[in-house]
């Protein structure tokens, strides 16, 4: 019982309000300090050695109140070690080990995060004077966007609940470098940043590029095959590679109609070569085509990775065959072939009496004879009579002429070999008209694969990046709205970084601090004629920049409390007119109407939101 009374003793001293040391003002005062420490005592401030004093100090003295800025209107940035880095192009460079983008104009900035602490490091790449208003200016802007605009909205806005749902539902599309490759190659796609590469070797070699263009273009694409297998791209080299794919998501996400009709073209094109969309696929393939794209692309993608693996399982058995297995092995590596040749029998990928150059089984005789009333079923509806014959031998060309025609001869030979092993009649095999026919077609084969691999991969992609960017129409099958996080970022990031940068430099303290002073009228006019000129390109997130900017205008005299209040209490109409500005430009959806529907989609948001504001202050 006593040490039960020593522990109640202990408890009531340790809580007694007489006996505290700390007291409860003073646990409120050590609340305030914290609260009252500015943002910018949470980054540590490096400059490389080749930073001019000069710059140090005049950044030194104006730094701390641009991180500092952002709070006055609610912006957090979440307290952790940051590291704020100024650098100039020649340490960039050295460090990075390639040189700097041409198409990148100092100040620049580029975001680091380190996950195990959740610290950013934010790397400032300056020019070699600071000596004019728009210099300084950017490295404002830069600063913002990458704090207010990158930082903010990792870490306070992605983390809600309801953008959460649209991230687990939108996976990052992605694509292995020799998939970029194959969509330059495949599709030609004409991409700025590889416009650009090729302009620079050009140059380097005293090319003329309008006539060596195709020819550079080509040579890049494979040399950096071979550097990619090899492991040997530079960091320019890859970040071309990258910016080429997000180009490209850019441009699908635009105007999807014109690469599904490019990829028709293509896969028309080698399949006018392979056959491989057989007579009685054809009415199947031509209403996915109409109807559902996207199903078109899965089929053809599906046959080519048939086609595919079925190349590599006659390469595989030629390589086995050439060692002489045991006759044990023989048997089953028999069976195996028969067996392929077996399915491509049931599934009709092949129509035995129509293989070339192989015995024909008799029984087959009376159902050839037959065989052309079932062409005439698939002739296309309205073909005049006198045309019937010519179609039919054109199917029955198609059919002997398919690749998986020649898949089944080689398969056909490799069986015969099988049999020619088992009896010891090698020789007499690769002398005999299976033997010559298995070669040539071996050729044949490694010859088509590359372009075959090529479009199959191109079709993966394309599948990919249309089941994320294209909403489908029908009423019935009408998927999800989701937020466009990737571009709803992107556009926040340039949005955000702009108004805080005019805001800022409207403050008598901070513009003195520019050479030449700065003009809000002129700064908001150069702004916005490049969001223009940029919503008129297609480029999709600034039509979202676009419409920030009229929600902002219209509310202005809320500052940016409005603005905020939207993202960070995010409702319905949100997803609703970000889907919407989003939406791909289609024959029915043009780019004038997106446009011409930001207001609507201004008022929309807007009231939306100002009920629910006039409902918590009721």
């Amino acid at each position: 019982m006593k040490s039960f009374d020593s522990i109640d003793k202990s408890f009531e001293e340790r809580f007694d309000p007489k006996l505290r040391t700390i007291g409860e003002s003073q646990l409120q005062n050590h609340d305030r300090k914290k609260e009252q420490i500015p943002p910018s005592k949470f980054f540590r401030i490096e400059y490389s050695a080749s930073i001019p004093e000069e710059t140090k100090l005049f950044l030194s003295g104006k730094i701390p109140d641009i991180l500092d800025f952002p709070e006055k209107f609610g912006i957090q940035i979440p307290h952790a070690n940051h590291l704020l880095r100024f650098i100039d192009q020649e340490t960039y460079e050295s460090e990075m080990g390639s040189p700097l983008p041409a198409n990148v104009a100092l100040p620049a900035s580029r975001l680091k995060i380190i996950n195990t602490s959740r610290a950013y490091n934010v790397t400032v790449i300056l020019p070699k004077k600071l000596d004019t208003a728009e210099v300084i200016v950017n490295i404002t802007r830069n600063l913002f966007s990458k704090l207010c605009g990158n930082i903010f909205f990792n870490e306070q806005i992605l983390p809600l609940e309801f953008y959460r749902q649209s991230a687990q539902v939108q996976k990052q599309i992605s694509a292995a470098i020799p998939e970029i490759l194959d969509l330059v190659e495949e599709l030609n796609f004409p991409a700025k940043s590889l416009q650009a590469f090729c302009e620079s070797v050009a140059k380097s070699y005293r090319l003329d590029l309008e006539k060596k263009g195709a020819e550079i273009r080509k040579q890049l694409i494979a040399e950096w095959r071979e550097k990619w297998k090899s492991q040997s791209l530079s960091t320019e080299e890859q970040h071309t590679l990258d910016s080429i794919f997000t180009e490209f998501k850019q441009t699908f996400r635009t105007n999807p109609e014109k690469f599904n009709q490019t990829v028709f073209e293509r896969v028309k094109q080698l399949n006018s070569q392979l056959h491989f969309i057989l007579p009685h696929e054809r009415r199947a393939y031509e209403k996915f085509k109409q109807e559902r794209f996207s199903h078109y692309i899965r089929s053809v993608m599906h046959k080519l990775e048939e086609i595919t693996a079925l190349s590599g399982f006659i390469e595989e058995l030629h390589a086995l065959l050439k060692q002489s297995p045991e006759a044990a092995d023989l048997e089953g590596i028999g069976s195996q072939i028969r067996s392929r040749m077996r399915e491509l029998r049931r599934e009709k990928k092949v129509v035995q009496f129509y293989v070339p150059e192989i015995p024909q089984n008799p029984d087959l005789k009376h159902i050839r004879q037959k065989f052309p009333l079932r062409l005439i079923k698939m002739l296309p509806s309205g073909t005049p009579l006198k045309e019937w014959s010519k179609e039919i031998k054109r199917m029955e060309k198609h059919y002997a002429e398919s690749i998986y025609s020649k898949l089944y001869s080689a398969l056909h030979s490799l069986s015969e070999w099988t049999l020619a092993l088992q009896e010891s009649k090698t020789d007499d095999f690769h002398e005999s008209e299976d033997g010559q026919r298995l070669k040539k077609l071996l050729l044949v084969l490694k010859y088509r694969t590359p372009a075959v691999k090529g479009l199959q991969s191109v079709l993966g992609v394309l599948l990919d990046t249309s089941e994320q960017y294209v909403l489908q129409t029908s009423d019935t099958d009408k998927p999800r709205q989701l937020v466009p996080l990737d571009d709803f970022s992107k556009a926040w990031s340039y949005f955000i970084s702009s108004i805080l940068t005019m805001l800022y430099y409207q403050e008598p303290s901070a513009s003195s601090t520019l050479p030449q002073g700065f003009r809000t009228d002129n700064f908001l006019k150069s702004i916005l004629k490049f969001v223009d000129r940029q919503s008129i390109r297609g480029i999709n997130h600034f039509h979202i920049v676009k419409l920030l900017w009229l929600v902002y205008e219209e509310k202005e005299a809320d500052d940016l409390t409005f603005l905020l209040f939207c993202i960070q209490k995010p409702q319905d109409i949100l997803r609703y007119t970000l889907a919407l500005t989003m939406r791909p430009v289609t024959e029915k959806t043009s780019l004038e109407k997106r446009l011409e529907k930001l207001p609507q989609y201004r008022d929309a948001w807007i009231s939306a939101y100002q009920n629910r504001i006039n409902e918590f202050e009721k």
